[in-house]
């Protein structure tokens, strides 16, 4: 059922976009990959930036020494891997996350440290997402008529955003695995694998607690390399519209990059976001009356360096031994499989 539902969300925003394809025309996009021509590999830096800002972020996140084994080019390689599962499989971030923890344990760091490593990393990429947000509501209301009543809503977003991440902090002080502990144990739902692990889990809270609370200063230079990433990403608009002969601004693509990404969210449970992207991209630039000609160009241009960044993640997963192979598509089977 659940993955009908998917299935029907991605054919659904396919459709959307096909149409919006038909309706720009077919040679309005070919003539804007003709002028690409041998510039299109350019496209791919912004992103490669972002994916090594990223990476020096979730570095700040390592309370203890890492194993020599670990170097920045590992983690590097390991960050590009999980985020490779976490951009093609529909399961919430959550199969990337333990990739990456069980690559690090391989490599010798324990499981509680790449826990706790890969729980605050995310917490701080989510925390600098809902600044950046926050950075293109800004950005947007001043590109919108007054009376929009988009205005309204883009803050609406951010401050729903900011709730949602103050929600997070407050679950962590509790503690996120203790609190699903006393859930499964209010619910008397008795999951062996957790309450045989329930001390272990108590004490991984601890850890991270104990993390916000001694490393506030690497927390927030993580925090900080983080945004740094997700404003690189608006490079990649401003540099295809650029070598398409119809540049954007700043402001420009900092809201439409702002906004993608809760589009792009949204379809967190759709395989790859399939669909729900692309049509967020068509919508996003009739919203801020972005040049129309440039939108399903870009679309296309965006999964297509999507694509090309899992496909490299894929190859790094597959270099790994027989037995991450067999982890891979086990995690793969469970997340597809029919609720």
């Amino acid at each position: 059922m659940k993955l009908a539902l998917r299935l029907i969300i991605a054919g659904a925003g396919l459709a959307l976009f096909a149409w919006f394809v038909h309706r720009t025309g077919v040679d309005t996009i070919s003539r804007a990959f003709a002028t690409l021509g041998w510039s299109a590999p350019l496209i791919l830096l912004p992103y490669a930036l972002v994916y090594f800002l990223d990476t020096v972020g979730w570095r700040l996140s390592f309370g203890c020494a890492l194993p020599k084994a670990i170097s920045f080019g590992t983690l590097f390689r390991i960050r590009w891997a999980g985020e490779a599962l976490n951009n093609v499989v529909p399961s919430a971030y959550l199969g990337g996350e333990a990739m990456k923890v069980y690559l690090l344990h391989k490599r010798g760091l324990p499981v509680a440290d790449g826990t706790t490593s890969v729980t605050i990393g995310k917490t701080a990429q989510v925390l600098a997402e809902v600044i950046f947000i926050a950075f293109g509501a800004v950005a947007g209301s001043s590109i919108l008529p007054a009376g929009s009543p988009a205005r309204a809503g883009m803050f609406a977003i951010a401050g729903a955003a900011t709730a949602l991440v103050g929600m997070l902090f407050w679950l962590q002080h509790r503690g996120i695995f203790s609190a699903f502990l006393a859930l499964t144990e209010r619910l008397r739902l008795g999951i062996h694998a957790l309450t045989s692990r329930a001390e272990s889990l108590r004490q991984l809270d601890r850890r991270i607690f104990d993390f916000y609370r001694e490393d506030r200063r690497r927390f927030l230079s993580g925090v900080t390399l983080y945004l740094a990433g997700w404003i690189s990403d608006s490079m990649e608009i401003l540099l295809v519209s650029h070598l398409l002969g119809m540049p954007l601004d700043w402001g420009q693509a900092l809201a439409f990059e702002a906004f993608i990404s809760v589009a792009k969210a949204l379809g967190v449970f759709a395989p790859a976001a399939l669909g729900v992207q692309e049509s967020g991209v068509i919508f996003l630039f009739y919203l801020f009356g972005l040049p129309a000609a440039l939108a399903a160009p870009y679309a296309i241009i965006r999964r297509a360096r999507e694509l090309t960044f899992a496909l490299i993640g894929g190859a790094l997963l597959y270099a790994e031994e027989p037995a991450l192979r067999g982890f891979a598509q086990r995690v793969t089977r469970e997340v597809e499989a029919p609720a």
